[in-house]
């Protein structure tokens, strides 16, 4: 349960006299001065009284080792929760609130399967972390137990004091030679992605998120007991949509991350969808007597003493000040190691690299010559593929269309039939594997409920920061409604991507944008032809032209000698992709592509139309080498539904 912060500083505030009293005495604070409220720290050698009160946060303060101690950290000392040591203290100052909240999350949901609590013979696991810093006294106050086999238990509640997850982890060095699981969740109990210790945090406080369990720990055994940390190892960001309302709480956040490529790569999405305004991040630059970097709290617990970890969380470090960046820190920037999304279409793929995340990119071409088709293949099946959650505006496709042809995509050839040259037929038991794949990561935005650029914008802005979502497709911007007159559409349209590539580069995500073009008729369309103002190309990162050839085009032109005039000869290809801006790497070329009526696929080989998602991993048939569509010089097929 969330308790409002409002009446915790009122309750500290009205018990800040029985606070001072009853600290001093817990902790035996020595050199102890009446007058001001001080005296020596109890946890360093404290020549001059240098742990003080403060009676602006009733908490007492050390201004040599930066401790801090206030009467929840009394109680939670003593063995309550923070939920208990809140309602302890209200009881003391007569602040009404109704902990039924609390009280009903711990009635058992018979569709959750409980851990049980371990509670077996400790010695081996207090003998183990004992070696890495870790005293009895941490591992009482987080409820860390042993298994039968004397391995480490990890109790993880979440904030209403309910047991959500056991993790495990074994009790000793792992040994390379056995292959061994070095962490796993209790057998027959469902799992959560509650944060470890996150049930004895003060959210009037700076909150600590580590990588480990074992970090965690190592920073409570510091002195800095607000410090949870992720169980389910930083790739997996899980915990943040999981504890979202929780999280929202605190106006400081500070990521301690391991600091190998991993752990930094999880800090900086972590610190993205949480708020650059609010998170900081530790980095640590100490090394071991043996030169190595340390790369994680508890070594630098092992190796530097409690200290050294407390000045780490007291300084930590924060973003530059936005809107100026200095240009010699800058990351480099390497487009084979930066983190995108490839179209899968290879000859693309080879002019382009991939689509770089952090961008905006507009997708264009006349009614009917395969924009959707592009941006489904691209946006939605690709980003599947690549592990990637989707959020989409369909503003002129009903879902249930756009389930369907986003599926025949997903599908292809070898799983569906197509009826009467024009209907598809899709293999049932296909579309249940199928299904169970993308269920829950292709989001669609619900437009018969508010289509304005506002309301629009918020709903991404939730899907990145609190979903993780990172590529979303805008089709299209004709069917946004930009709160504006038709006189102002220009100057709204350009307003809205100025505000697309801002939240591309906030969020680090991708953004496809459908825009049409002005003119119709046979032309292909470049980058003068596209609706709007030319603001919106300037805007964007790249812009593809998306055109199908015409029969004209396909035949060719011949002279009056009967002879092909020069770059009228005959085309082979259904359709082309034309990159008309790349800000990226500069290179704007042709890709000419085959399209398969029956899959809704661009392609150029067999590989391509054939290609097959995750989701068909069992399907024993060797991929077919052989085109079933007839590209002749002479052949089209007016037909196809693009």
């Amino acid at each position: 349960m969330l308790i409002p912060k409002e009446k915790i500083i009122e309750a500290k505030s009205r018990y800040a006299e029985q606070s001072i009293l009853a600290i001093k005495e817990y902790l035996n604070i020595q050199n102890w001065s009446d007058k001001d409220a001080k005296g020596s720290c109890p946890w360093h050698l404290d020549k001059t009284p240098s742990f003080i009160w403060n009676a602006k946060n009733c908490s007492f303060h050390c201004f040599s080792c930066g401790r801090d101690y206030d009467i929840l950290n009394l109680y939670m000392d003593k063995g309550m929760t923070y939920i208990q040591a809140v309602q302890k203290l209200f009881e003391n100052t007569k602040i009404e609130h109704s902990f039924t909240e609390a009280d009903m999350a711990k009635i058992a949901k018979p569709s959750y399967r409980y851990p049980k609590h371990e509670d077996h013979d400790r010695a081996n696991v207090e003998e183990y972390l004992q070696k890495r810093g870790i005293s009895v006294k941490t591992l009482d106050y987080a409820d860390v137990q042993s298994d039968a086999h004397g391995n480490i238990a990890f109790h993880c509640y979440d904030s209403n004091d309910v047991l959500k997850t056991v993790k495990y982890r074994l009790g000793r060095k792992v040994d390379p030679s056995k292959h061994e699981n070095k962490c796993w969740h209790q057998k027959d109990a469902d799992s959560s992605p509650v944060l470890f210790n996150m049930n004895r945090i003060d959210p009037t406080k700076p909150l600590v998120i580590t990588e480990g369990e074992i970090d965690c720990l190592s920073v409570i055994e510091a002195g800095y007991t607000n410090v949870v940390s992720i169980i389910g190892g930083s790739q997996n960001m899980k915990w943040i949509e999981y504890n979202w309302d929780w999280l929202e709480q605190f106006p400081k956040i500070i990521i301690w991350f391991d600091s190998d490529s991993a752990g930094i790569k999880a800090r900086d999405e972590a610190m993205h969808r949480l708020g650059l305004w609010r998170t900081y991040y530790i980095e640590i630059t100490d090394t071991s007597p043996k030169g190595a970097h340390l790369k994680d709290a508890n070594l630098v617990l092992y190796f530097k003493g409690k200290e050294r970890v407390l000045q780490y969380i007291l300084e930590p470090l924060t973003t530059p000040v936005q809107g100026v960046t200095n240009l010699a820190d800058a990351t480099e920037f390497n487009i084979e190691e930066a983190e995108g999304l490839y179209t899968g279409i290879h000859a693309l793929d080879k002019e382009i690299v991939k689509l770089v995340f952090g961008t905006v990119n507009i997708v264009t071409g006349k009614s009917g010559e395969g924009k959707s088709v592009f941006v489904n293949q691209v946006a939605i099946c690709q980003a599947l593929q690549q592990k990637y959650d989707i959020f989409v505006f369909s503003g002129e496709l009903p879902t249930p269309l756009l389930k369907n042809w986003v599926e025949t995509n997903m599908l292809g050839r070898e799983h569906l039939t197509l009826k009467d040259n024009h209907v598809r037929v899709f293999e049932e038991q296909a579309c249940k594997l199928m299904r169970n794949w993308y269920s829950g990561r292709i989001l669609v935005y619900d437009d018969s409920f508010d289509t304005t650029a506002t309301a629009l914008l918020q709903k991404m802005e939730e899907m990145a920061s609190k979903c993780g979502t990172k590529v979303f497709l805008i089709d299209n911007l004709m069917m946004v409604d930009l709160e504006c007159s038709e006189e102002g559409r220009l100057q709204a349209e350009k307003e809205f991507v100025k505000n697309l590539v801002n939240f591309a580069k906030k969020y680090n995500v991708i953004v496809f944008l459908v825009a049409h073009p002005r003119k119709t008729g046979e032309i292909r369309v470049g980058k003068e032809d596209i609706a709007g103002s030319s603001s919106i190309l300037n805007l964007a990162h790249m812009v593809f032209g998306v055109h199908r050839y015409t029969k004209k085009e396909k035949e060719g032109q011949r002279n009056g000698k009967g002879n092909f005039i020069p770059g009228c000869e005959p085309i082979m290809y259904d359709s082309v992709i034309d990159v008309l801006k790349n800000r990226i790497t500069g290179s704007m070329p042709e890709v000419n592509l085959y399209y398969d009526v029956a899959s809704c696929r661009f392609y150029q080989t067999p590989a391509e139309l054939f290609f097959r998602y995750d989701w068909d991993y069992l399907n024993p048939n060797p991929i077919p080498a052989e085109d079933p569509n007839r590209h002749g010089l002479n052949f089209y097929e007016d037909s196809s539904p693009l």
